[in-house]
């Protein structure tokens, strides 16, 4: 209750570095009541009268009690239960807050409507978290946060399951989670990348030397790696499924047999079908589903927009050669 609390206070400041730290208390408070949810259930194994019993998720359950998220989530679904989007949901922002806080990723655009999904996400998740019994010493000191959610002046704290529970719908609503304005962020920032991707295309295929279409700037740029790159020639060999180039081929022509045995992803120019995506995810009012098809949409365009963007620096850096040439008379 102690980290959720802060992180609501993070998530109403709808700033990207505030998001940052809601998102990291939020999954941590998840990931702590998981591993409780898991402990609840060896306690409960580890009775007398069940001692003799065996059960088929054992393992998952000495999973659940590692370090691992996913295990964790994986166990306490259908218990607690959660539902599929909602798995997927946490998911998804669990590997964003590994993004922010071990690579340093930012997400600035993003970020602050991810916080309060994940929030209001959370809370509701937790508020289903029926341990048999959840209750404190009268001597004991409670953090000032938590005083906030618990009847401190009941002996034992008795009610402490319901206090529990009672905070987790409390801080919810005070969060005020909407979901078109987060749909909009998503989507707003899906535009900004295909309008940045279609003006790199734009350089790639009409800036350099050797003038060409969208679709083939987009096929040669991809060719170029996969014919340079192992990883890339790697992946390309399976959808290839044991087709091999004759021996003596060019370069060109290489490109032109890779384009057409399906060794290459995008066969074309990617932009239309983009913002068809985007269209879709702007109509899209179940924000679970929103949070998906934007996330698909940044993991499965990621390899191909890094590679034009990086075609796109050479294209500049040859036109920048050109004026320097200019410039001092060569030309």
């Amino acid at each position: 209750m102690e980290q959720l609390d802060l992180a609501l206070e993070h998530v109403l400041k709808r700033d990207a570095n505030s998001a940052r730290f809601a998102v990291m208390l939020t999954d941590n408070a998840l990931e702590l009541v998981l591993h409780q949810f898991a402990s609840d259930e060896r306690r409960e194994r580890s009775a007398l009268w069940k001692r003799e019993k065996t059960y088929e998720d054992e393992a998952e359950l000495e999973a659940a009690l590692g370090r691992h998220f996913d295990a964790k989530l994986r166990f306490a679904r259908p218990r607690l239960p959660l539902s599929d989007e909602e798995a997927q949901t946490i998911s998804i922002c669990h590997d964003l807050r590994n993004d922010v806080y071990h690579i340093g990723l930012q997400h600035e655009a993003v970020l602050p409507a991810i916080a309060g999904l994940y929030f209001a996400c959370a809370a509701s998740v937790l508020e289903r978290y029926e341990p048999n019994f959840l209750s404190y010493s009268p001597n004991m000191v409670l953090p000032e946060r938590s005083r906030k959610f618990f009847e401190v002046q009941k002996p034992f704290g008795l009610r402490g399951r319901e206090d529990f529970q009672e905070g987790c719908r409390a801080l919810a609503a005070r969060a005020g989670f909407q979901v078109g304005p987060f749909v909009e962020a998503l989507a707003d920032h899906l535009a900004e990348i295909i309008e940045e991707q279609d003006s790199v295309i734009d350089i790639v295929a009409t800036g350099g030397p050797n003038q060409t279409s969208r679709d083939e700037a987009v096929t040669q740029t991809e060719s170029w790696h996969i014919m340079f790159d192992p990883k890339a020639a790697g992946a390309a060999k399976k959808r290839l499924k044991g087709k091999r180039p004759d021996a003596g081929k060019s370069i060109a022509e290489l490109q032109s047999w890779l384009l057409e045995n399906g060794a290459l992803r995008y066969t074309c120019d990617p932009v239309p079908g983009w913002r068809s995506r985007e269209a879709s995810l702007r109509r899209e009012k179940n924000p679970h589903k929103a949070l998906k098809k934007y996330r698909d949409f940044i993991v499965q365009s990621a390899d191909i927009r890094e590679l034009l963007l990086e075609a796109c620096g050479q294209i500049e850096q040859w036109i920048e050669g050109q004026i320097e040439r200019m410039r001092m008379g060569d030309v």
